[in-house]
């Protein structure tokens, strides 16, 4: 780390990073200490590598997204539901999201109401999935693959970038 940073998060914050499609515009600083705790992902200590992109469908709009870190561009959504009718429910995802991202996962988390409940998704089609089984609350998350990446690149193949914890390719 450089002596010209006061604490590890404004090193960390002072490093960018690329995205093929084009990096969006940086907004301003979010909370910071004790306060933040809860509000965006930080935690006093370091804060959550996010980032703004264009909106695939909306020309005047921005994504706001913080990054999971695993090996591949993935992005989720989730949240919870209910079956009402002893047959099944429609979950709707954002009008953008089979623009975006591709190759869904859909796991479902039954919430338990005093009996086991077996639940099923189908596939994600024209951004909307139905969950099946009995009359039970759960919750959802759709995982969906948003680019294409190299995980075991050979060092001759590549030219690293970045400095400290942020390095990228």
């Amino acid at each position: 780390m450089s002596r010209n940073y006061k604490n590890y998060p404004q090193y960390l914050g002072a490093l960018k990073c690329c995205d093929l499609r084009g990096q969006g515009p940086q907004g301003p600083p979010g909370p910071t200490g004790p306060s933040a705790i809860g509000q965006m992902g930080f935690t006093g200590a370091t804060g959550a590598k996010s980032f703004i992109i264009h909106h695939p469908t909306e020309g005047d709009k921005y994504l706001v997204h913080a990054c999971l870190e695993g090996p591949e561009a993935g992005v989720y959504y989730r949240g919870i539901g209910e079956i009402l009718d002893n047959n099944s429910t429609i979950i709707e995802l954002p009008h953008y999201v089979e623009a975006f991202a591709t190759d869904f996962t859909v796991q479902i988390t039954p919430i338990y109401n005093g009996k086991i409940n077996v639940l099923n998704a189908s596939e994600v089609i024209n951004n909307k999935f139905a969950i099946y089984g009995e009359n039970c609350r759960f919750y959802w998350q759709v995982t969906g693959k948003r680019l294409e990446i190299i995980t075991e690149p050979l060092k001759t193949d590549v030219e690293v970038k970045g400095d400290g914890p942020y390095l990228y390719i």
